[in-house]
């Protein structure tokens, strides 16, 4: 894989700094996706590991693999900006070192608002040492766009759509019309609000303390309920699942249905797509699923930014 980018200097990217998970994608790379997590307890140079501007951190699986205390994006309605240069260079030291990187980013933000504020805290030159490595990193903020909107670009789209999108901290409901957004609700009764009920609730099969929302995220994203070797919370997340859904997302998925009844395809998006049991739930009620859910927005993102970079190759940021 080095081989083909030796001679590339400029890198494409999409960059969604979500609640739960990040997700970069730089062209001709996999895609990183970790949790939102930041650690700055000592560390070999893992992937995740950064040393920058005097202080060392680490983003990612093993932040919270070291067990001690760390910063979620989730905490903190403002994480999603300020964090965002710490946790794009974090995600930068999950791929192949190289000396020098120079992205041309189009993020995604839940609230467009705080555009200006986010390109201020990306948009520069850094030299941070990536997972052990020295890096010149540039970073130009090409365009940002509203959260969701990565998972539209590309797709031939119906007259009339409505997506929801389950992401970890928000539920977003959106409506468009001919290509054109016309309702945008953010709901806060993500996935966070499950994982939370379910770490209350499963106290007495773990010696009366409540669970670790980590490690419930980490097995219900691997698709499985086995909190650990002898621990099972199978029927405790059954029940949860039909409680958030009752008592939280019934409304949003009864809006959604009445924009089907009016002649709208409902699609759906992010990560809580693919909870045990509630893609199926979402189908029989006439959801299409779009394709790798998670990283739907960010493929998307990546494709704008490949488009508005061959438009003008040497553009620097747009507003």
């Amino acid at each position: 894989m080095s081989n083909i980018h030796t001679l590339q200097k400029i890198f494409p990217a999409g960059f969604d700094n979500g609640y739960g998970s990040l997700k970069l994608l730089v062209d001709g790379f996999e895609v990183v996706r970790v949790p939102s997590y930041i650690s700055t307890a000592e560390m070999e140079d893992v992937p995740g590991r950064v040393v920058f501007n005097g202080s060392a951190y680490t983003v990612g699986e093993s932040a919270y693999r070291t067990g001690n205390y760390f910063d979620r994006n989730t905490d903190n309605n403002e994480n999603k900006v300020n964090n965002a240069l710490l946790t794009l260079l974090g995600a930068l030291a999950h791929l192949p070192h190289r000396r020098a990187w120079h992205l041309k980013l189009v993020v995604s933000l839940h609230d467009v608002g705080l555009a200006e504020e986010l390109q201020k805290v990306l948009n520069g030159e850094y030299q941070p040492i990536l997972a052990g490595k020295q890096s010149d990193v540039k970073v130009e903020v090409l365009k940002v766009v509203l959260e969701g909107m990565g998972a539209l670009f590309g797709h031939p789209l119906p007259k009339k759509l409505t997506i929801l999108d389950f992401g970890n901290g928000t539920t977003l409901y959106s409506r468009y019309n001919r290509g054109q957004r016309e309702v945008h609700t953010a709901y806060p009764i993500g996935v966070e609000v499950l994982i939370d009920d379910i770490s209350q609730k499963m106290k007495h099969l773990n010696g009366g303390k409540i669970g670790d929302p980590s490690i419930i995220r980490f097995c219900l994203e691997m698709g499985h309920t086995r909190y650990s070797r002898d621990i099972d919370i199978k029927d405790i997340y059954s029940a949860s699942l039909k409680d958030w859904y009752e008592k939280y997302l019934k409304k949003v998925v009864n809006l959604t249905l009445d924009a089907k009844h009016q002649g709208d395809e409902i699609w759906a998006i992010g990560g809580g797509c693919l909870l045990p049991g509630f893609k199926k739930l979402l189908e029989k009620n006439g959801f299409k699923i779009l394709d790798n859910p998670v990283e739907a927005n960010v493929s998307g993102l990546l494709e704008m930014a490949k488009t508005i970079f061959a438009k003008n190759p040497t553009t620097t940021s747009l507003k």
